[in-house]
C-alpha cells in the first residue's frame, strides 16, 4: 500500500487530560513551583515528568514567567 504510516517519534509525556489539569492548576496557583506542579501531576495523574519538561509544556501552552508567578503570554505583552 502508497498510504502514508504513522509519522515517527515518541509520544508526549503529557496528555489531553494532564495538560487540562495543569492548565486548572496554573490558573488557581499562579504562584507555585514547578516542584509542587510536579508532584501535583504524579499524585493527580500518575504522571512522572521532570522539571524541564513541564516547563516546556507550559510554554508551549501559552504561560510564561512574569515576577514570579505564571501568566498567560498575552497578559504579560504590552
Amino acid at each position: 500500500s502508497l498510504s502514508p504510516g504513522k509519522a515517527p517519534g515518541k509520544r508526549p509525556l503529557l496528555d489531553e487530560k494532564a495538560r487540562r489539569l495543569l492548565e486548572a492548576d496554573v490558573e488557581a496557583r499562579p504562584f507555585a513551583k514547578l516542584k509542587d506542579r510536579r508532584e501535583y501531576l504524579r499524585k493527580v495523574a500518575g504522571v512522572w515528568v521532570s522539571e524541564s519538561t513541564l516547563s516546556r509544556a507550559l510554554r508551549k501552552m501559552g504561560f510564561g514567567r512574569k515576577k514570579g508567578r505564571w501568566v498567560r503570554v498575552s497578559e504579560t505583552s504590552s
